[in-house]
């Protein structure tokens, strides 16, 4: 019973470790648009090193940290 128990604290530890993983993440783009206000999606991906981001963004701006504006064609984010 000791290794069943181990193996679900594992699978907790790596499924707690992957939410830290997203918040820090998430926090990073958070800072960044507070240092670049009115930053494109393409320059945020640039600096972050990804090639997407829209779900990272997505759930920032449902949290209410940051917001999303158009300017013309060009999409920008500030901080909320």
């Amino acid at each position: 019973m000791k290794q069943r128990a181990q193996g679900s604290n594992r699978a907790r530890s790596g499924k707690s470790a992957q939410a830290t993983r997203s918040e820090s993440r998430l926090d990073e783009i958070v800072s960044l648009i507070k240092k670049h206000p009115g930053i494109r999606p393409s320059e945020l991906n640039r600096l972050l090193k990804v090639q997407q981001s829209d779900s990272l963004r997505s759930t920032l701006i449902k949290r209410g940290l940051i917001r999303k504006e158009k300017d013309g064609s060009a999409t920008r984010y500030y901080p909320a």
